[in-house]
């Protein structure tokens, strides 16, 4: 079992953005998310919208760890006609990597691409300053661990945490959300809030993305009861904290969601705790003194006559058809 206290959660917070622990590529906010297999990450240093856009670009990456085969940089920059110029690629080296782009005289777009997210780092630096706010995995949990979270309404939103519901007398109240990411799925993740209106209808908030960090979001008091809920789109998100109102939610990170229904068809044995996924075999639900009929699809009565071996509700001929094939078989 999880249990955040709120005195341990505002002291990670204070303390997570004073900590460069090492990260990875893949796992840091930091990095945009490319099309490109060969060059799939991307740290933006400047865009050509910000008035230092032209000035000297100088880029710093500790690197503590490279896979197997090996990493590279390479620069991506617009020149004076808004084209992309892609320079040579740049082995990426154990300890400091440092690239500068020259100043020019016109607005420009620099990027830096890195050929693969496995490379991990303790520090990052954009023209001497320090800008390594990435936090990095701490083995927190994952969303479809926690028993905190609901399945999701489809497979966009998958999970769903309940912040309060229309029959809690403080649902009107404002209701915030702190979450504490740890580490995030490959393709990133969103959620938003989901609450229903005054006239009980429901409304869906825009997708927010999640980060690295300390996520908040608040959903302003209204004057009538009403239900609030925050959806997610992922289950491997992971996190090391999570407040809803300033209390701690409690996790319990070892609780495997499914069928704990031993009749059911799709029984889990490995499922802690029931999920309200169970399906049974419509014979499950034929009342006493019924059975049922695969033939007619239907649960249908027992005949209380004993010679109606075949169960048509009267004795004849086909009951006696039934018994003569029968006859002389071993019983097992």
């Amino acid at each position: 079992m999880v249990r955040l206290t709120f005195i341990s959660f505002l002291s990670l917070l204070l303390s997570s953005s004073a900590i460069h622990a090492q990260t990875t590529i893949d796992a840091c906010n930091l990095f945009d998310v490319t099309e490109n297999a060969a060059w799939p990450f991307v740290f933006t240093a400047v865009e050509s919208d910000d008035s230092s856009s032209s000035a000297e670009q100088v880029f710093e990456i500790v690197v503590d760890e490279l896979p197997s085969d090996g990493a590279s940089v390479r620069v991506a920059k617009t020149v004076a006609n808004g084209n992309w110029f892609f320079g040579e690629p740049i082995p990426l080296e154990l300890g400091s990597n440092v690239i500068t782009v020259t100043a020019v005289s016109f607005p420009r777009t620099v990027k830096f691409q890195f050929s693969s997210g496995e490379v991990a780092f303790s520090s990052l630096f954009l023209n001497y300053l320090d800008v390594n706010t990435c936090v990095a995995s701490t083995g927190g949990v994952a969303v479809a661990s926690c028993s905190a979270f609901e399945p999701g309404p489809n497979d966009t939103w998958t999970h769903v945490l309940t912040a309060v519901t229309s029959d809690d007398p403080s649902s009107g109240e404002e209701q915030t959300l702190e979450i504490e990411v740890s580490a995030l799925p490959a393709g990133g993740a969103e959620y938003r809030v989901a609450k229903t209106v005054a006239n009980g209808n429901w409304f869906f908030g825009n997708p927010i993305e999640l980060s690295l960090g300390l996520n908040t979001v608040s959903v302003s008091a209204v004057a009538f009861q009403r239900t609030v809920k925050f959806q997610f789109s992922s289950g491997e998100v992971e996190f090391t904290a999570l407040a809803i109102n300033g209390e701690a939610v409690e996790c319990d990170a070892n609780e495997t969601l499914g069928c704990t229904d031993a009749e059911a068809e799709n029984y889990d044995e490995a499922a802690t705790a029931d999920d309200g996924s169970c399906t049974y075999h419509p014979s499950y639900y034929c009342g006493t003194g019924t059975y049922w009929d695969e033939t007619a699809g239907k649960c249908t009565a027992e005949s209380s006559c004993t010679g109606d071996i075949d169960q048509d509700g009267m004795v004849a001929v086909s009951d006696l058809l039934v018994f003569l094939a029968a006859f002389g078989n071993a019983c097992e």
